[in-house]
């Protein structure tokens, strides 16, 4: 394992350093000392201004450097980084990010002490942490600090801080934001993996409503969704011993997806209305995510299903049920090249009663004046088709065809959510 630390201008006084993983103490001067006692390392990197290199502190006989050397003798390999430079310009702050990062291969232990880091470094220090976990799968065994300001005057015990859980929390904070952001929630599942049952059916749950998402099975993903409040409000007491904030945070994930929540998607008799309402917010989520593939792959669906709703059909039965739905989309009628019909949908005399004006405005979307079926057909295709869109034309218009179908929605009379 190795270490690193920041040696700073101070003369030192002895404390008694406690050890944040069993209590005992050390007593030395410097942390440095209690550093390797605790932890063992092979290697400890010890960071050098000039000034803490060469200059001796007030009421001290020698640098700083030189006692720590003699102190560390035999102890440990210890290995000096010179010149760390002292300013704050964005320069100074790229070489001590390289500095830190340098020294460390893929797949090591560490421990970062940053006890007395100054300025940015402490800073510095905990994103360096963060990134070198996810670049070379560091293992960061430690982020600690000898408190000498928080001792007990009476014992001159110092406590030794470890604030691994802040790093813990921008792990946790980053995978939360990236499945919110992306639904992606490979990385939040991950963190969630452990020996509880209840953490493990949140991580199960965050990863079926992803998949469904990535996959298009909105009803799987309304499923999964409508169990998601119980699954966060099992595990955040769990979670929340080591990260008090988790609940906050899973807080966004249950306002972002338990709106897609419904416990019975496909009784399309009770819960038909509830389910198209909720696809049209995925609809909508997958448009303003950029998954425009998605976006309108459900938007061509949601169509024929909204008629299956108006006429008490199955939408999940696709022949003769989502088919025929499809036929009055293009008109009712299929016709050969010479202009005679060769089909008629059964529910053709019904869509003629429907007023004109709704049936237009469906008509328009499908294959009018958005043409939302080719458009989907398009993009499906990958562009390998005569004349196909431009990817700006595409992106433009599914987000005209998401506000088309909310437009619709309102007219229909899906205005509210009856489960």
């Amino acid at each position: 394992m190795k270490a690193i630390s920041f040696l700073g201008f101070t003369k030192y006084q002895d404390t008694t350093y406690l050890n944040p993983i069993n209590g005992k103490g050390f007593t030395t001067p410097f942390f440095q000392e209690a550093l390797v006692e605790f932890y063992q390392p092979k290697t400890l990197y010890v960071l050098l201004t000039k000034t803490v290199e060469t200059c001796i502190p007030r009421g001290a006989t020698e640098t700083n450097w030189s006692s720590l050397q003699k102190l560390l003798a035999d102890k440990v390999d210890l290995q000096p980084i010179y010149n760390v430079p002292q300013e704050n310009s964005t320069d100074d702050i790229w070489k001590l990010f390289e500095i830190l990062t340098s020294r460390l291969q893929p797949n090591d232990h560490v421990v970062f002490d940053i006890t007395h880091g100054f300025r940015s470094l402490p800073v510095l220090a905990l994103i360096a942490v963060s990134y070198l976990r996810v670049v070379r799968n560091v293992k960061i065994e430690g982020l600690v600090y000898g408190a000498w300001e928080a001792r007990n005057k009476e014992t001159n015990e110092s406590p030794t801080f470890d604030l691994m859980p802040i790093v813990s929390l921008l792990e946790w904070t980053t995978a939360t934001d990236q499945f919110i952001k992306t639904g992606n929630g490979q990385a939040l599942a991950s963190l969630l993996h452990n020996s509880n049952t209840k953490t493990e059916h949140l991580a199960t749950s965050i990863n079926d409503i992803a998949q469904g998402l990535r996959l298009l099975r909105p009803m799987d993903v309304m499923r999964e969704a409508a169990s998601l409040p119980n699954h966060i409000a099992e595990a955040t007491p769990i979670v929340s011993k080591s990260i008090p904030p988790f609940a906050t945070l899973l807080g966004r994930v249950e306002k972002d997806y338990g709106n897609f929540g419904l416990a019975n998607p496909d009784e399309h008799i009770l819960t038909a209305k509830a389910s198209l309402l909720r696809q049209l917010e995925m609809v909508k989520w997958y448009a303003e995510k950029g998954q425009t593939v998605q976006a309108l792959s459900m938007a061509r669906e949601w169509l024929p299903s909204l008629l299956c709703y108006h006429f008490s059909l199955d939408p999940q039965v696709e022949k003769p049920n989502r088919a025929e739905m499809e036929l009055l989309l293009a008109g009712g009628k299929l016709k050969d090249q010479d202009g005679n019909t060769i089909q008629e949908s059964l529910y053709l005399e019904q869509w003629s009663n429907i007023q004109k004006n709704r049936r237009k405005q469906l008509n328009n979307l499908w294959g009018g004046q958005f043409n939302l079926a080719n458009l989907r057909n398009d993009v499906l295709h990958s562009g390998f088709r005569k004349k196909p869109k431009s990817a700006e034309d595409i992106v433009q218009q599914t987000k005209e065809i998401v506000e088309e179908l909310h437009a619709i929605a309102l007219v229909w009379g899906l205005v509210q959510d009856e489960s």
